[in-house]
């Protein structure tokens, strides 16, 4: 017995006209957190999601990866008891086997990553952007090892 939280669907209840502010307000009130709690913790809530200045913006123009940072971390704030996960790693298998297909399959391959990983494993050539500008153009563990600070 507990109170329950979930991380099965942690887009519920995302509008994609409203900002990422106003999301975080109502993906709290749909997990029952008060909105004094939501307006305390607001600073974390954001500095974790690392949207920056887009958590003014309507979700709308997230890419798929913001969208999924400001879902998880307003999902994360509270501290349930009991906690719903959904983890079919034959399914996950699966799809990660797919989609290495799709990456060996294809001519060019573009990602936009912070995945270093995910980076060194599908590239051959990688960039590194600073505000839309091209500061580094070079084999993926020269731009990776710039990146992270491993120069």
């Amino acid at each position: 017995s507990g109170s329950i939280g979930s991380l099965i669907d942690i887009s519920l209840g995302i509008d994609s006209e409203a900002t990422g502010i106003e999301n975080i307000f109502l993906r709290g009130a749909l997990l029952g957190v008060p909105r004094k709690k939501i307006e305390k913790d607001l600073p974390d809530i954001i500095e974790f999601s690392e949207l920056g200045e887009f958590i003014n913006m309507p979700v709308r123009t997230y890419s798929t990866g913001m969208h999924m940072r400001l879902a998880f971390s307003v999902s994360t704030i509270i501290r349930p008891e009991i906690l719903l996960m959904d983890g079919d790693k034959g399914f996950q298998e699966k799809a990660e086997r797919r989609l290495t297909e799709m990456v060996n399959e294809s001519n060019i391959l573009v990602i936009a990553s912070h995945s270093r990983t995910l980076i060194e494993k599908c590239c051959t050539r990688a960039l590194l952007l600073e505000h839309g500008q091209i500061v580094m153009d070079s084999d993926p563990e020269t731009v990776c090892n710039a990146y992270f600070g491993l120069t």
